[in-house]
């Protein structure tokens, strides 16, 4: 893996790929990583780097450059493996950046404080009550 990653997200579903994407248009150099080998196949207009692998074996997020990257996004489709990767990338790694989605919000109490959380469900239910009390168009 080159060393001049400075990003990585993990999970190459619609989420996970477009904000790689996003990313390297920010001229960010991004790794992005996901276990199943149909979703990375289908990212496109990614210039990248990509790997098939689970980013919950240390070994291959090290063997990624886990250690010298600036920031981590975790986008995968299961809570508890992005809150674990979180904590793993502060207690283990000392990443400061961090990114995760949550399907559940409640479980934004067992996250770290220094991580940010996105929760879909969330911002679609807090954006539909500032559409029908007409706040926005």
């Amino acid at each position: 893996m080159s060393s001049n990653v400075n990003t990585i997200v993990v999970g190459a579903g619609r989420i996970g790929s477009n904000i790689a994407k996003k990313l390297q248009k920010e001229n960010r150099n991004v790794l992005l990583i996901d276990k199943n080998k149909e979703k990375i196949a289908k990212v496109d207009d990614f210039s990248g780097f990509v790997e098939t692998g689970d980013a919950t074996d240390l070994s291959f997020l090290e063997e990624n450059g886990i250690k010298d990257v600036d920031r981590a996004v975790f986008v995968t489709d299961d809570d508890n493996t992005n809150i674990f990767l979180s904590d793993i990338c502060i207690k283990r790694y000392g990443l400061k950046e961090i990114y995760i989605r949550l399907t559940d919000s409640r479980k934004i109490k067992i996250v770290n404080e220094n991580v940010r959380c996105i929760c879909p469900f969330d911002l679609s239910l807090n954006e539909f009550s500032d559409l029908m009390k007409g706040e926005k168009k």
